[in-house]
């Protein structure tokens, strides 16, 4: 190092082995301060002691020729510029600030001054962790001593054995502060300087993490730590790297903000915390004490469960989307999906699907959260999956086959029912005739028939998805027909008398065949009706059949040739008047069923080709 080297703010420095003096690195910070900054005083020589007489230069930086600098002197209050020559005239110790108009006074300065022949000087400016700490022996007339030790507290730092009169101490570090002296040889004897108090103060304090909230935060909140530190006043602030530790491990930075985020605490987030901060141009850094920080365990709670289409109302065929969250519990979360009345899960994960329902999958669902640990349940939620109303039917009531056409009597009363094929309850009907509503519900009562009730009828049946959408179905139309009441009484009649001669027929056939199986189990009635082959083979006279003849008797009858199975009695006509008093005889007509034909014909009964038989002579 050159003696005699003194560096000022403004100058190029040659000194060597100190570029990271006290005096430098406050040159370097001050000169891109503004000026409503405390200005810095600086002093040339940097050292302190200094000898009495021996001249210093005093410095209110950042220079500023132009504006007026206030100096202070062991309170003496002085004027001038931005330097100041000062000798000091006595021993002692001397305090120095400086300021400028509407800045505020600057750090105060301490200078000690001996006239001691040999003294062990350190930097006047305060040394601050990181810094180069130089210490160095000197005598009054600056010559060398020879085999110098160096003491702190009393105790050797550096032996003798070697012609360096400095002792460099980089980095700085708290446990440098201390009494130091030297020892040494000079040219007449040996010497040992006093003790010289060195300050090492910190460059910004032990961080403290802070953590904002809770020490014991729930499972799944957040939490904020904050490295908290204080930097020195006797420097301008410094910049800091922050770094976060769990358990030994970096688990954040290194960053510029002292803030760092745990989002989503989970249970493996527990563990004990600390922070550190770095000044890297200065290679310090230091350690926060640890924090504990307990994440409490959440319980599975707040699981709900969500359908699209919303309130899970669905059409048949279309999809249905389930989904589940849980507001609360310890993550990882598993989800299961239940429906009521079976026993094992449907599905897993926070969504069930069904693609295509269908009306045998509708019921009551819920889905089914844990931990591991806690388990909880959603409200169920009952899926209704509505068929369509299809296949509307018209019938008339009593009936089973559906109708197209309907006939009534004028008087009369009819009823026609609406039926579907496929829909889900509740399905509501409505009645139209000509397209204009008649009524509503599955029956339609009309009555009395009239002309007024003829026209085309169709029922409509609608079944609903909610309360917004519909689904309608329309009957084929039921033409409907009335007939007036006398074309009604007259086919009844008709119909009436069918059913009387039908009946009479059957009565007759009954008779007939009653009479043939009597005489065939009673011979000698048979024999005694045979007639003499000498007799005409007709009787003499035809039975006579008047009105008052409840049943007329005839012999010309073979049970085993035909049974008769109506007899129609007509009055005879064709033949003109009949004379004066003569007897009106009617004329019969048979209605026969033929019986067996062939070679087994009686003897004795004429036969005509023809079922009619009248009572007329036989040729």
């Amino acid at each position: 190092m050159q003696r005699g080297c003194h560096c000022h703010c403004h100058c190029r420095c040659p000194c060597k082995g100190m570029a990271r003096s006290p005096a430098l690195l406050l040159c370097a910070q001050f000169l891109s301060l503004t000026g409503a900054q405390p200005p810095l005083l600086m002093l040339d020589p940097p050292w302190t002691p200094l000898f009495k007489e021996q001249k210093v230069t005093l410095t209110c930086a950042p220079p500023n020729e132009r504006v007026l600098t206030v100096w202070n002197i062991n309170d003496g209050i002085s004027r001038g510029t931005s330097r100041l020559q000062f000798t000091p005239s006595s021993t002692g110790r001397y305090s120095f600030q400086c300021w400028r108009s509407g800045s505020e006074p600057s750090p105060p300065l301490k200078l000690s001054v001996s006239d001691d022949w040999w003294v062990l000087q350190a930097p006047v400016q305060p040394v601050l962790e990181g810094d180069e700490l130089v210490l160095r022996c000197r005598s009054r007339w600056d010559l060398r001593p020879s085999s110098v030790s160096f003491f702190r507290n009393g105790e050797l730092l550096r032996g003798p054995g070697g012609p360096e009169d400095t002792l460099l101490l980089a980095p700085a570090q708290r446990h440098h502060s201390g009494r130091y002296h030297c020892t040494g040889g000079g040219y007449w004897s040996r010497f040992e300087t006093k003790p010289n108090e060195v300050v090492v103060h910190e460059l910004f304090s032990v961080p403290e993490l802070s953590v904002e909230g809770s020490r014991e935060p729930p499972e799944g909140s957040a939490l904020t730590l904050v490295c908290v530190t204080r930097g020195s006043p006797l420097r301008p602030p410094v910049a800091l790297r922050h770094l976060f530790y769990r358990d030994g491990l970096v688990v954040g930075g290194p960053q510029g903000s002292p803030r760092h985020l745990l989002q989503a605490l989970a249970l493996w987030d527990s563990g004990s915390y600390a922070c550190e901060a770095r000044a890297e141009a200065a290679k310090v850094q230091k350690r926060s004490n640890p924090v504990t920080i307990t994440v409490r365990r959440v319980p599975v709670a707040g699981v709900t469960l969500a359908a699209q289409p919303p309130g899970g109302q669905v059409a048949e065929g279309e999809g249905l989307v389930l989904s589940c969250t849980a507001g609360g519990g310890t993550r990882p979360l598993v989800f299961s999906w239940h429906r009521e009345g079976r026993d094992q899960p449907l599905a897993q994960g926070p969504r069930y699907e069904l693609p295509a329902a269908r009306p045998e999958d509708g019921g009551h669902y819920l889905c089914r959260a844990t931990d591991g640990v806690t388990a909880a349940n959603s409200s169920q939620l009952q899926v209704t999956v509505v068929v369509p109303v299809a296949g509307a039917t018209v019938r008339v009531a009593g009936t089973e086959a559906a109708v197209t056409e309907a006939l009534g009597t004028e008087g009369e009363r009819l009823n026609l029912s609406c039926a579907v094929r496929v829909g889900t309850a509740p399905v509501a009907f409505r009645w139209l005739r000509d397209g204009e509503e008649v009524g509503e519900g599955p029956l339609l009562a009309l009555g009395p028939l009239g002309q007024g009730h003829v026209g085309s009828y169709q029922c409509v049946a609608t079944n609903r998805l909610g309360a917004r959408r519909a689904f309608q179905e329309r009957s084929p139309p039921v033409a409907l027909s009335v007939t007036p009441r006398g074309q009604g009484q007259r086919r009844g009649r008709a119909l009436a008398g069918g059913l009387s001669a039908s009946l009479l027929v059957l009565v007759a056939a009954c008779a007939a065949l009653g009479w043939h199986l009597w005489r065939r189990r009673h011979p000698a009635a048979k024999k005694s009706q045979e007639r003499d082959p000498a007799a005409p083979r007709c009787p003499r006279a035809p039975p006579v059949l008047s009105a008052e003849t409840a049943e007329p008797e005839y012999s010309n009858v073979s049970p085993q040739d035909v049974v008769y199975a109506a007899v129609i009695v007509t009055e005879q006509g064709g033949g003109g008047p009949a004379p004066p008093g003569a007897p009106q005889e009617p004329s019969v007509t048979y209605a026969v069923l033929p019986g067996p034909r062939g070679a087994g014909t009686p003897r004795g009964l004429c036969r005509v080709p023809s079922d009619s038989y009248e009572n007329v002579a036989c040729a």
